[in-house]
């Protein structure tokens, strides 16, 4: 079965599991194999810069003794 992309308007051929699907849903939207790896690797670099950003920073507190 083809698929026509919602992104770049390239056709692509679907997997047998995702020809499945999509006679069962017809509602559904498909990305061809380029846009999808694309949009995994921007959203992976988001969540990395997340990460990094969110993780505070090793600070050695030293604490005063009071005699």
């Amino acid at each position: 079965m083809k698929m026509l992309c919602i992104l770049c308007d390239q056709t692509f051929i679907l997997t047998k599991r995702q020809e499945k699907k999509q006679k069962k849903h017809p509602h559904k939207i498909q990305l061809c194999p380029d846009c999808y790896e694309r949009i995994t690797q921007k959203v992976e670099s988001r969540r990395q810069q997340k990460e990094a950003s969110a993780k505070p920073e090793n600070r050695v507190v030293q604490a005063e003794v009071v005699s």
